[in-house]
């Protein structure tokens, strides 16, 4: 893949330590995307990163339960245990507790008495990602992050002598551990702080997603407009949009293929005091060096009304036009919990086209079409008997007595190899690419059933293939943005939500954009329902820790679930 940033390799480079990783500055946000994967045996590289844009985390509230230097292609060793923490839990909000005063810049000014007791003493993240490494030192490998807005738990809130050494490239506080590993540096620049009253940290709250939510963000389709990064005047709308007053007397009209229909609506409610503070303190300039290019995939997190229009606020703290935005209803696709439904088990029928005719047996053995239908993405049981029937065409028996035409269903049915290591409660995802489906194992009993989008070259070795074999999650992101270049135009989605990196830059990760699962889509990632994903991205390990955005696996304490892609 090609693109500002985008991530083409092994290890994004926000998440790297310092030995090999290409320095630019600070790395304030993140860009991914799904693509070719190298050839086997290929070094692979990092595209050199000069803005990329923060993927997500967490609101304050806990969460239902729902990548990397660091050698995460694939355990090296299986955990001892899985992680008892079930279901990924969000970061708690700022304390109540009026919050620790920032310490001063100046590290003799650095005490070694806890400003508060640990059990409460939160380390807060002010901008961008705030990287989390296995050891005190930026050699140490990166095993998580933590996003604006974010905060964690500190497990020490002295600075010890050790930790004191390790001060460097604007880490003027030092090093602190957090829960529920690693360390965070602390101090300068935008790393993490104890100010919990610092205005970056209080506005950043405000834009982070909705982890208990399908859909932790709002999403749509620009029709071309700046990204502001404070809030324009009427005269500085105008002179940075052309012809803006024509614009407004005639908004596009709705088209679904380019992503649906401007909503015209006002908020109701203009921006908030934190946000406004913000904006006084850090004396932003006007627009963002890049626009929300025409076909750009947005998204926000909330909107208010301010200098003539409504304007919405995306999780980068830039600001879109509502009104040059398109936005339409979102998939409503949600798999089967095997688990929870005892009356849906396999084999089943999914039907991935269209509204599909019953047909019933007549008494002469004949298939007669009736006035009912199953409807599109709808699960079904099946018995796998087939009759011939009209046209000469097969059918599958569905739903007890219903027939239905064979090409109008994918049957989902139990895999029929399982590798004798797998443990008897051990989790495990298989995908089969040319029948759009995946199945979500505990042991050998199937556990989560739902259809998948694969790459547009189905299982061929191309650029948009789905890569076939046993992989493991390497790293897990809230949300995450991807960008590439296909059919010689860019294209950019911003927060893809329940990201689970797998491979290089392929990850199973939910699709806002499209409703066709079932049906190949992607550029070489497996696609699923924001609703799936989400399902997934709980169940699957490594959980994610209260107050972080990103998390790779960490033996023996946090195991990796394996994904074995089959045709």
């Amino acid at each position: 893949m090609s693109g500002r940033g985008s991530f083409s390799g092994g290890s994004p480079d926000a998440f790297r330590s310092r030995r090999g990783r290409w320095r630019a500055g600070l790395l304030t946000t993140l860009v991914f995307g799904c693509g070719a994967a190298p050839a086997p045996g290929t070094s692979v590289a990092v595209a050199p990163a000069t803005t990329v844009v923060p993927v997500a985390t967490a609101i304050p509230a806990i969460a239902p339960a729902t990548r990397e230097e660091t050698a995460l292609a694939a355990p090296t060793a299986a955990p001892t245990a899985a992680p008892t923490a079930a279901p990924i839990a969000a970061p708690t909000a700022a304390p109540t507790a009026a919050p620790t005063a920032a310490p001063t810049a100046a590290p003799t000014a650095v005490t070694s008495e806890p400003i508060l007791p640990a059990s409460q003493a939160r380390l807060f993240a002010p901008a961008g990602l705030v990287r989390i490494f296995e050891k005190p030192n930026r050699d140490a490998p990166v095993i998580g992050a933590m996003r604006a807005g974010q905060s964690v738990l500190m497990k020490d809130a002295t600075l010890s002598p050790e930790r004191k050494l390790h001060r460097e490239y604007l880490c003027d506080e030092g090093w602190y551990p957090v829960e529920p590993r690693g360390f965070v540096c602390v101090g300068g620049g935008d790393h993490a702080t104890r100010d919990g009253n610092d205005a970056r940290v209080v506005a950043a709250m405000a834009s982070l997603p909705d982890v208990q939510a399908d859909y932790p963000f709002h999403y749509g389709v620009s029709v071309g407009a700046p990204q502001y990064r404070r809030l324009p005047t009427a005269v500085e709308q105008r002179e940075q949009e052309k012809d803006l007053d024509a614009y407004l007397a005639h908004p596009p009209a709705g088209e679904d293929e380019k992503g649906g229909a401007i909503d015209t609506n006002a908020a109701g409610h203009p921006p908030t005091p934190e946000f406004m503070r913000y904006l006084e303190t850090t004396k932003l300039p006007l627009v963002d060096e890049k626009d929300a290019f025409a076909g750009m995939k947005v998204s926000w997190s909330r909107e208010f009304d301010a200098n003539g229009r409504t304007w919405l606020l995306t999780p980068d703290m830039t600001l879109l036009p509502k009104d040059k935005i398109r936005q339409k209803p979102l998939p409503e696709l949600r798999g089967i919990d095997l688990k929870t439904n005892p009356s849906m088990k396999l084999p089943l029928a999914y039907f991935w086209t269209e509204d599909t005719p019953k047909f019933r047996m007549g008494s002469d053995g004949k298939l007669i079409e009736t006035n009912e239908k199953f409807k599109r993405h709808s699960f079904v049981r099946t018995s796998l008997k087939q009759a011939r029937g009209p046209h000469g065409l097969i059918y599958w028996n569905v739903d007890d007595d219903a027939w239905v035409v064979y090409n109008s269903v994918s049957i989902i049915k139990k895999a029929e190899y399982i590798a004798p290591n797998i443990g008897p409660h051990e989790k495990w995802v298989e995908v089969r690419v040319t029948w759009g489906y995946l199945l979500a194992y505990e042991g050998s009993e199937p556990v989560y059933a739902t259809a998948i989008s694969p790459g547009t070259d189905g299982i061929a070795n191309s650029a948009y293939s789905t890569a076939r074999g046993k992989h493991y999650i390497n790293w897990k992101l809230l949300s995450g943005d991807m960008s590439g270049r296909d059919k010689g135009a860019d294209w950019y989605v911003q927060e893809v939500p329940w990201v689970q990196y797998y491979r290089d830059n392929f990850a199973l990760h939910g699709a806002w954009w499209h409703n066709d699962f079932g049906r190949p889509k992607s550029h070489g990632c497996i696609n699923v329902s924001p609703p799936d994903a989400r399902h997934l991205f709980g169940w699957m390990d490594p959980p994610m820790p209260d107050g972080w955005y990103a998390v790779a696996p960490y033996a023996p304490v946090a195991k990796s679930t394996m994904i074995e892609i089959r045709p």
